[in-house]
């Protein structure tokens, strides 16, 4: 994909590239180096500009700014972060290291990219990592940039960059030609959800086109083209598409050589090749995955409720020996464990709305329900006792749970990632969810 981009970049002159975020979370070769082989791959494709996606904010938001610091030794992006909508609650400024649109000629052509997320996906990222930020309306916040761009920058073109959809954010994207075309957004890239997106929103005049890819093998590349009268000054045309890799071949030497110098590292060889455990079958990414997560927490945190969410693990297992390259693959976050106290009747208040909304908490496996009470390895919960809970620092923080409603709240030295890989060394035999932790084994 690399050298498809690359090449296109050098030989056509009227190809920008972007990214509408999640760039640099779900491998362990991206993981390890926080990362760092990404950004230098995507500067030697030619990368345009960059919109910060919730994950981003996965590791802290100050490992993406390194690569913005001007120290060429920690390794620096050759194009800038787009944050249009992010902004501090104290100043009202963004990041310092990012900027909310820039501005790219091509033969002529004056392009304005705006580049911002979602307000809606701040509740995608652990709350500790943006507590200091807030998340502005991306409409009012287009509308802002787009006439700034069309009538104070003289852009002939202006594309947003959004990592985020919903169907009636674009369309509310569209409509703000209807504003007057000071307003008006030219092509649209979406980000986060996931989806397989080539299609347009009807409007007025010529129709705003969008893309997404959904990271599958057959949706790896949105591409829109914009057919530009530089004489009428207007989109006579469009067309827009998903790209997968049936239309890529070969590899570039030079970045082959950038990966291959990164992946032979010693340390890093030995970091995802420790084998931890054994599964003769493969392992679903499903209820009983997440139960067991839940289970090691209670466990190995020392407490008698563990609780994780689910969408913290990203993939299947396929059988055979699972490696610690496997497990940061399988789950990639550094989510820390917070604990709390709560009481019996809190817990089964929770329990209880967990189970009505379909929010994503899931309970360790000693937790069972029945006829309006909660029971913990069988024996029912005293309403007024104390209880020591566990959770990941996603789910840990939000305010919508009662976690943070709980007393006695500390936040532990603990990983999620690391307790996982302590119960997997820790198996006797082969590796199954459905069968508990394995706390107490020697490891």
């Amino acid at each position: 994909m690399a050298k498809y981009l690359k090449d296109r970049n050098e030989s056509q002159e009227n190809t920008i590239i972007l990214s509408s975020g999640d760039m640099f979370q779900g491998t362990a070769f991206s993981n390890y180096y926080y990362g760092r082989p990404l950004v230098e791959i995507m500067n030697q494709v030619g990368f345009d500009v960059f919109t910060l996606g919730n994950h981003e904010f996965d590791w802290g938001i100050e490992k993406i700014a390194a690569y913005r610091d001007e120290n060429p030794g920690n390794g620096e992006m050759d194009f800038p972060v787009l944050a249009a909508n992010i902004v501090s609650k104290t100043t009202g400024e963004s990041f310092p290291w990012a900027q909310p649109y820039r501005i790219v000629e091509v033969s002529g052509v004056r392009v304005g990219i705006i580049g911002l997320i979602d307000d809606y996906t701040i509740n995608s990222i652990s709350a500790s990592r943006v507590a200091d930020y807030e998340f502005l309306d991306e409409v009012d916040t287009i509308r802002t940039y787009a006439y700034q761009l069309n009538v104070d920058e003289n852009c002939d073109l202006v594309v947003v960059s959004l990592h985020g959809y919903y169907a009636s954010t674009n369309q509310a994207i569209a409509n703000l030609a209807e504003e007057g075309e000071a307003y008006r957004v030219d092509a649209l890239f979406n980000g986060h959800t996931h989806g397989n997106l080539a299609a347009s929103v009807s409007r007025v005049g010529t129709d705003l086109p969008y893309s997404q890819v959904s990271g599958k093998t057959s949706s790896l590349i949105g591409k829109i083209t914009l057919i530009y009268d530089k004489s009428t000054d207007e989109v006579l045309n469009y067309s827009v598409e998903t790209i997968g890799d049936s239309a890529f071949s070969g590899t570039d030497s030079g970045i082959d050589s950038l990966i291959n110098a990164y992946s032979s590292n010693n340390e890093f060889v030995t970091f995802i090749s420790e084998p931890l455990a054994y599964t003769p079958t493969p392992i679903s990414r499903n209820l009983i995955l997440s139960t067991w997560g839940s289970s090691v927490i209670r466990d190995y945190a020392g407490v008698d409720f563990g609780m994780v969410n689910s969408g913290g693990f990203r993939l299947d297992m396929d059988s055979g020996t699972i490696t610690m390259g496997d497990l940061v693959e399988w789950y990639p976050f550094d989510n820390s464990i917070k604990t709390c106290e709560m009481t019996g009747a809190q817990l089964t208040s929770f329990f209880e709305y967990i189970d009505s909304s379909g929010e994503d908490v899931v309970f360790d496996d000693g937790v069972t329900y029945s006829g309006g009470v909660l029971y913990k390895d069988g024996v029912a919960v005293g309403l007024a006792t104390w209880y020591s809970v566990g959770a990941v620092d996603y789910i840990f923080d939000k305010t919508k749970y009662d976690f943070l409603d709980g007393r006695n709240i500390q936040t532990t030295d603990l990983l999620m990632r690391d307790l996982l890989a302590e119960d997997l060394r820790a198996t006797v035999g082969n590796f199954s969810p459905a069968n508990g932790t394995s706390f107490g084994n020697p490891s």
